[in-house]
């Protein structure tokens, strides 16, 4: 009953609606008669919530062709990028992304991606890198082949002796992106079996080599190099004229097993040694030359002194402890210049002292 009511309320209210264009004669162009608002209010809720619209997303893998727009190396580049997430570079992005872009705001200076095979350029950016292997030693190998780039390769040809063949570098970050390499670890080729390992960073400023050649304040300057002998070269390339002092800084012990040979001045404040070879030695601002003598003598309590002649001062020493342990073991002196060597004991007994003695 409840629902053939409300359909003759419906078709009543259609003919009160139609009914003055009926008997005029005209077809309506649009009905007269306007319902109450209130009436409808609550047929179609609407939902007080506002609703966000979503961020236009980059698809999570996608390919795009390369630009090729470059004058002169049409050959050059490749013919599709390859992307996995990325959202900065957008096809706008890549679409300006030439070979002559980098160092704008297009290049690969200001390029941050998850994975981009960029085609223009033949590389690959990723955030980070993980190799894991199973039973064999995960590794990163990087060679470099003669030839024209990108595809023609010589076979015939080596690499010519000091050849860079591929480095691991380290660049700064600027308002303009990304820059160029302020530190690096190289290998060059010696020869068709073997090659070198260096260590390069960029000076700041321009200069000369050891070698000669002339370099930028931006050139990377190959300053260590570990030869395939296993002898490490320190200032390999390293300018005369603004080699530090000192060149090599060892901040703790260093042991020698071989020879040690100094070609300039050596300084030393206290030096202990077993035996002693010198052309021309600075202690405490003396000048030594090479007669020298090693001096023994005995004690009979904790102390053991060996005495130099006059004339005489002591550049070393040390001893031994017929009991007990070795508790000191240093230079005495009258002065301000050593003339002997003391060693201290923790018990009585017949230890021995040795002096280092050259004459002043």
């Amino acid at each position: 009953m409840q629902s053939k009511r409300s359909l003759y309320i419906l078709v009543a209210w259609a003919v009160l609606a139609f009914a003055p264009a009926v008997f005029a004669g005209d077809v309506p162009s649009a009905p007269s008669f306007q319902p109450a608002r209130r009436l409808f209010a609550r047929l179609f809720p609407v939902a007080t919530r506002r609703l966000r619209v979503p961020v236009e997303a980059v698809a999570g893998e996608r390919t795009r062709a390369a630009n090729r727009e470059c004058a002169g190396c049409e050959a050059r580049p490749g013919t599709e990028h390859l992307l996995a997430d990325s959202p900065r570079l957008t096809d706008a992005w890549l679409a300006r992304h030439t070979y002559q872009a980098n160092g704008g705001s297009f290049g690969d200076n200001m390029a941050v991606a998850d994975f981009w095979y960029d085609a223009v350029h033949r590389r690959l950016f990723t955030r980070s890198l993980v190799l894991h292997e199973v039973d064999d030693p995960a590794d990163v190998r990087l060679g470099r082949a003669p030839g024209t780039y990108p595809n023609t390769v010589d076979v015939r040809s080596p690499l010519a002796p000091g050849t860079t063949v591929g480095h691991v570098g380290f660049v700064q970050w600027s308002g303009n992106g990304f820059g160029a390499y302020f530190a690096a670890l190289q290998g060059a080729v010696r020869d068709e079996r073997s090659g070198f390992l260096d260590l390069a960073a960029v000076t700041g400023a321009p200069g000369t080599t050891r070698t000669g050649s002339s370099y930028s304040a931006e050139d990377l300057i190959k300053h260590v190099r570990l030869h395939p002998s296993g002898q490490l070269e320190v200032g390999f390339e390293t300018s005369p004229a603004a080699r530090p002092d000192p060149l090599l800084l060892v901040r703790g012990s260093a042991h020698v097993e071989g020879a040690l040979s100094v070609e300039g001045e050596s300084r030393v404040e206290a030096l202990a040694a077993d035996r002693l070879s010198a052309s021309r030695l600075s202690v405490a601002g003396s000048a030594v030359p090479y007669a020298c003598a090693v001096r023994a003598a005995a004690g009979t309590a904790r102390q053991a002194r060996a005495a130099c002649a006059p004339g005489q001062i002591a550049i070393g020493g040390g001893g031994a402890c017929a009991a007990g342990e070795l508790r000191a073991s240093r230079p005495t002196a009258a002065r301000e210049t050593p003339d002997g060597w003391e060693v201290v004991c923790s018990r009585n007994g017949a230890h021995t002292a040795y002096a280092i003695c050259c004459a002043q």
